[in-house]
């Protein structure tokens, strides 16, 4: 994978302290599973796509018996970077568990599924020459993602990012992407949305849903290849 501006001690510190974007286990009290919580408990893997730089991956960042992967998280952090500016941070680990759980839900009910990043973290300097772009982006914090999936539409992908209900979500049907942010609940020229329940997922078996979101091992995994 090629460097851009790496801190890579920074994001290698940020892996290793990386807290989880849900705190519950798979088994709630009254029994239920939470679906969220059930997709997070394994091996994460992503497939994302920068079109900006012509560059995309896919690769495991979260090993359930290790917990953070160290190159997996970087490359994340690499295709999640400002492309304007040609810098690289440490991503908020949360909002990378929430594109997994869009993913992960995508691949599940047999939909397209991979993520092409628009925008990720947004140098304080770019950040102001975007119009309308707020002074405190969360882009600016590496706490936020503008994403679209080809062959879904994008208000199909911000109903799906407000049913997993963290942080904040916004449509732009215009030019088909969503904002997805880990900050406080919230969501613009879209309806808010409660969380969605498990029970889509009670007809599947957790060896279905293994199998379902078990990635091949290929020579391209766990790298940053052209395209």
């Amino acid at each position: 994978m090629r460097e851009h501006n790496p801190l890579r001690r920074q994001l290698l510190l940020a892996a290793l302290a990386a807290p989880v974007l849900l705190s519950t286990s798979p088994v709630v009290a009254n029994n239920k599973r939470d679906w969220r919580a059930v997709i997070l408990d394994r091996d994460r893997f992503l497939q994302l796509e920068r079109p900006q730089a012509g560059e995309a991956a896919t690769f495991c960042y979260y090993r359930k018996a290790s917990g953070w992967d160290k190159q997996g998280y970087s490359i994340a952090c690499s295709l999640l970077r400002d492309v304007h500016s040609k810098r690289t941070v440490a991503m908020s680990p949360k909002l990378i568990d929430l594109l997994f759980l869009l993913q992960a839900w995508l691949r599940i009910n047999k939909l397209p599924s991979k993520i092409l990043i628009t925008s990720g973290y947004r140098t304080p300097e770019y950040n102001s020459t975007l119009e309308g772009a707020a002074k405190q982006s969360m882009h600016v914090r590496a706490m936020a993602a503008d994403i679209s999936i080809p062959g879904v539409g994008a208000e199909q992908i911000a109903k799906l990012a407000k049913a997993i209900g963290v942080g904040g979500v916004g449509l732009y049907p215009s030019r088909n992407f969503i904002h997805v942010d880990i900050g406080r609940v919230r969501s613009w020229r879209t309806s808010l949305e409660e969380p969605a329940s498990g029970d889509w997922l009670a007809q599947y078996s957790l060896e279905e849903i293994d199998q379902v979101l078990a990635i091949n091992e290929t020579p391209d995994l766990n790298r940053i290849v052209f395209v």
